[in-house]
């Protein structure tokens, strides 16, 4: 519908005597070139929609396709060795024991200290959204938030808990 307008308002707007002069068939051109509906089409709205969805799924698709492919033609049949579909847990080829086997306190103590030191960015994102409005203030409240961070570290640090071996 789009395409089709400006060709009936330049047909409106140039009448036969007007054909004449170069100037009124270039102005009947620019007028009608610049001519935009006063709303879009129930197809410009879907279009680009449809567009994005077709594409979204055609895309993701294909590559999957062409890597089955080629991963057929470099390394033919499927591997079917009976290793890999033994279960393969936290860095230990098989699972050894029982399900109600009591796992060692540092998995626990890494579970809690990346629970504790991650939640600091969850304090930072707030601080960063309301920088703008405090000024130094501000900067005050994060120095005194992060030097009880890095003295939590520190006292970390003393008791051997970033020792991994341990």
């Amino acid at each position: 519908m789009i395409a089709v307008m400006p060709a009936l308002v330049m047909q409106t707007w140039l009448t036969a005597e007007d054909a004449t002069t170069p100037d009124a068939v270039v102005t009947a051109v620019a007028t009608a070139a610049a001519y935009v509906p006063p709303y879009p089409s129930v197809f410009d709205m879907v279009f680009p929609l449809t567009m994005l969805l077709i594409l979204g799924l055609v895309v993701p698709a294909a590559l999957l396709g062409i890597n089955t492919i080629l991963s057929r033609i470099a390394h033919g049949t499927r591997n079917t060795n009976p290793a890999k579909h033994e279960p393969y847990e936290s860095g230990l080829p098989s699972v050894i024991g029982t399900a109600g086997e009591r796992f060692d306190v540092k998995f626990y103590l890494i579970a809690m200290l990346f629970l504790a030191f991650d939640i600091e960015v969850a304090f930072l994102y707030p601080w960063a959204i309301h920088f703008n409005q405090g000024g130094w203030e501000m900067v005050a409240f994060l120095a005194v938030f992060l030097v009880l961070l890095e003295v939590g570290y520190l006292y970390l640090f003393k008791k051997g808990a970033f020792d991994w071996d341990k």
